[in-house]
């Protein structure tokens, strides 16, 4: 839309401005003709709503016929509304193809593969998807996008910026981030790729621990989960991590399915408040998980992810570690509207955990903080990708290199092949050391699991998990004891 620009006398006009204008209209409409009374009373919301009619009716006239250039009514009209909306809250949104909306798939589209939302009036990235567009280009959770194309996010609805955002597979797009500790913006180039996201990766790693990591919450994931929990309990395992670090929700009836799995039939999962009722959402079916559970999450965890981890801390049915949620638990209803082409999404409600925590307004705060990495080693360990002196490592001493360092911490001091390896290992570190790349143990080690063929290299390197590992096992114990 463009900006109304230039005025009369001291009055200017934007876009916001019409916002209140256009809806004023609707209710003059409603509301008819009206007068007003000399008599000093206490005034009503009615009587400062007429009031305000009056003064953008005015506002309006000037508007139409004295301003040098006004957008097309379609354009106003819906530029009104969008602003109208975004006053309201980050979520509330004017659809005006509604069958696009309903046939569009979220889960395979053009994009960079990332969710974005509304925290303290800026676009922030919720969750960049690993190994999709974004993520490689090195966005991260918690990520101010100030400008995309050139264009100001700062009065940008959030729907605009999605679709923005998205577009053909293969075109590029300019993004500039603003991130924490940074001395200054971040200009990224990066290209659209079509995005598939897994919604569910199983898998048992350590000694026997079962690990599921939930990507985002879709119709068939709870299934998904059922089936991974059934083949745990035909592989014994001891416990079981439930990952939903970088998950930005999904479907309710998901999340509720998943969290019965580790709750006692009944046990409150969540529940919403709205203007008019409380609905509650009890764990139902059967408890299919008694073992020891950890649940990660992290600033890029949302929503559906909030409701479980919220419920298994309430319940106290396993520890919850990482860092905070975002904080993302409201309800939305999408109303059609008269003309059949457009509907208004609109925020009716928001979820609270088991003992009444608004998971909107705080999140999730973790029963134990477990950070990933440090600012300074996430810097670190971009520097790392795809470096050759990682790869000539692996290429020197086979795809299992990180089983054999393993093997060979343990080994005996006059085992030569275990000593050969170790000084190897020692040479890469110094050699990153002078390059100025300075990491611990865990993150060369992580680095190097990256870049293995073998899935679980990154898994059980990975430093959350291998804490939450840590505490599985002291949860083992103190079960072993009751």
């Amino acid at each position: 839309m463009k900006l109304l620009t230039g005025g009369f006398g001291n009055l200017q006009v934007s876009p916001k401005t019409c916002v209140h204008i256009f809806v004023l209209i609707g209710l003059i409409c409603a509301f008819g003709p009206f007068g007003w009374s000399s008599e000093e009373t206490e005034k009503t919301d009615d009587d400062i709503l007429l009031e305000n009619l009056a003064l953008f009716s005015e506002i309006l006239s000037h508007v139409q016929h004295r301003h040098l250039d006004t957008p097309e009514t379609k354009e106003i009209v819906e530029g009104a509304i969008k602003g109208m909306l975004r006053k309201l809250d980050p979520y509330s949104q004017f659809i005006a193809d509604y069958r696009e909306f309903q046939t569009q798939n979220y889960g395979n589209y053009g994009g960079l593969g990332m969710t974005v939302g509304i925290r303290e009036d800026m676009l922030t990235v919720i969750t960049p998807f690993k190994d999709n567009p974004a993520a490689l280009a090195g966005v991260q959770n918690g990520d101010i996008i100030s400008h995309i194309e050139d264009e100001s996010t700062a009065v940008m609805s959030l729907s605009d910026a999605v679709n923005l955002l998205r577009g053909e597979p293969g075109t590029p797009v300019s993004i500039t981030i603003v991130r924490q500790g940074e001395s200054g913006p971040i200009e990224l180039a990066i290209t659209r790729e079509v995005i598939r996201i897994p919604s569910v990766e199983p898998n048992i790693i350590g000694d026997k621990i079962g690990y599921i990591k939930i990507n985002q919450f879709l119709q068939t994931t709870a299934n998904d989960v059922d089936n991974a929990l059934l083949d745990f309990k035909t592989q014994n395992v001891r416990g079981v991590i439930l990952d939903l670090r970088d998950n930005p929700g999904g479907f309710l009836t998901s999340a509720v399915d998943i969290a019965s799995d580790f709750l006692e039939p009944g046990q409150l999962v969540v529940y919403s408040q709205g203007i008019e009722k409380r609905d509650d959402f009890p764990a139902k079916g059967e408890k299919r998980a008694d073992l020891p559970l950890i649940v990660l999450v992290d600033g890029g965890s949302a929503s559906a992810s909030e409701i479980v981890a919220g419920a298994i801390k309430d319940h106290g049915r396993g520890l919850v570690m990482g860092s905070k949620t975002f904080g993302k638990a409201s309800v939305q209803r999408v109303f059609p509207l008269t003309n059949a082409e457009s509907a208004v999404k609109l925020t009716v409600a928001h979820y609270y955990t088991p003992i009444g925590v608004d998971i909107n307004k705080v999140g999730i705060m973790p029963d134990v903080e477990s950070p990933w990495f440090s600012r300074s080693e996430q810097k670190m360990h971009l520097k790392l990708r795809d470096h050759e002196k990682l790869k000539t490592f692996i290429e020197e001493n086979g795809d299992d290199v990180l089983a054999k360092l393993a093997t060979a911490e343990d080994a005996p001091r006059d085992d030569r092949q275990a000593v050969k390896l170790l000084r190897s290992y020692q040479r890469l570190a110094d050699a990153l050391t002078a390059e100025q790349i300075v990491l611990s143990d865990i993150g060369i080690k992580y680095a190097l699991a990256e870049i293995t063929e073998d899935p679980r290299d990154e898994l059980e390197h990975d430093p959350q998990i291998v804490a939450a590992m840590e505490q599985l096992k002291v949860l083992e114990l103190f079960a072993k004891k009751d």
